[in-house]
């Protein structure tokens, strides 16, 4: 599922991750307004936490629950605990392999 993100998408799935799980969306929102490497506009980052659900919904098994869960009135984005040791592993292999997860083949090895 992470490598069918795209780049602006993975890094908030990473950033929430880092945080234990659990971030509002303003403070998702603030965090990337001016990131030095992965700036996303705060009027895209509705879109962002959107396309992270609809690859959820395309990958995913049927009947898996939402990666992204929201409280709708507080406005946390929340990732359920064991799913959240499973993204640090992936996170952690792609910056092992950074090469899996983009989005053309590698070079053959010669």
């Amino acid at each position: 599922m992470v490598a069918s993100l795209m780049p602006g998408a993975r890094a908030v799935l990473r950033r929430i991750t880092d945080l234990g799980g659990t971030a509002s969306f303003d403070e998702v929102q603030q965090y990337f307004a001016n990131h030095p490497t992965s700036p996303i506009a705060t009027a895209k980052m509705g879109g962002t936490l959107t396309s992270i659900k609809a690859v959820h919904r395309r990958v995913a098994p049927t009947g898996a629950s939402p990666l992204l869960q929201r409280d709708e009135r507080a406005r946390p984005y929340q990732i359920d605990r064991a799913l959240v040791e499973g993204l640090r592993r992936a996170f952690a292999i792609a910056d092992a392999c950074p090469d899996l997860l983009r989005g053309e083949p590698t070079a053959p090895v010669t």
